[in-house]
């Protein structure tokens, strides 16, 4: 049997996808990238696990299950958009995220770039769960990634001239703009579980979700 190419992550609500939805079409009209997320897709990426066969996948849930078990729900938005890879010939467009409180005052307007900006990974409950995954599918043979963790949502890649910070930040700026007034929740979320995901290439959306793995603490 064909490997599968496997991850974990954390999915967006739905009306959180559709208002990032949103938002991406009206950067899509402005910004050169070739290949844009399917709004279905949009997801917080924790661990990816590469190409691996498909009997590898109990152990993947047994390891998810372990952190899933001891991680309580957690509140996220939507924070400021950046690039990967070189200004004038980006790699990644993506949105990172932020603390609720942030967007409330206005925390989603700028714009990040290269090693800079909310995709840093700094969240507390997002780092804590990234560590407590990382643990248990090390512990199972997994090869994990080397480089820090940068937590983001992809919105597209294969950037050109004319995509990168300074464009995407003015770009961005207009999409909130032409969307106002947004409800205070509209760009935040409760994280309530992850999931195990398999990439389908050459369909969109391209992400199937495995399994669900539920969070087992509870806020006192």
């Amino acid at each position: 049997m064909d490997n599968f190419r496997l991850f974990l992550g954390v999915a967006l609500s739905a009306s959180v996808g559709e208002r990032l939805g949103d938002l991406a079409k009206r950067l899509a009209d402005r910004l050169p990238y070739r290949s844009w997320t399917h709004p279905a897709d949009y997801h917080i990426t924790l661990h990816f696990l590469g190409d691996l066969p498909p009997d590898r996948i109990p152990a993947i849930q047994a390891a998810a299950r372990e952190a899933a078990d001891r991680t309580a729900p957690f509140a996220l938005a939507l924070g400021r958009p950046g690039t990967f890879g070189p200004p004038d010939a980006p790699r990644v467009l993506w949105c990172g995220l932020t603390e609720p409180a942030a967007v409330a005052a206005g925390g989603s307007q700028g714009c990040g770039s290269g090693d800079h900006g909310d995709a840093a990974g700094t969240l507390p409950a997002l780092a804590a769960l990234y560590a407590a995954l990382a643990k248990p599918l090390a512990a199972s043979g997994f090869a994990l990634e080397a480089r820090p963790y940068r937590a983001h949502v992809t919105l597209a890649r294969r950037g050109g001239p004319g995509g990168g910070p300074d464009a995407v930040s003015a770009a961005w700026h207009d999409a909130v703009q032409a969307l106002a007034p947004l409800p205070a929740d509209a760009l935040s979320w409760t994280a309530e579980s992850f999931a195990l995901f398999r990439t389908h290439f050459g369909r969109r959306p391209a992400y199937e979700r495995l399994a669900e793995f539920p969070f087992g603490l509870r806020q006192p």
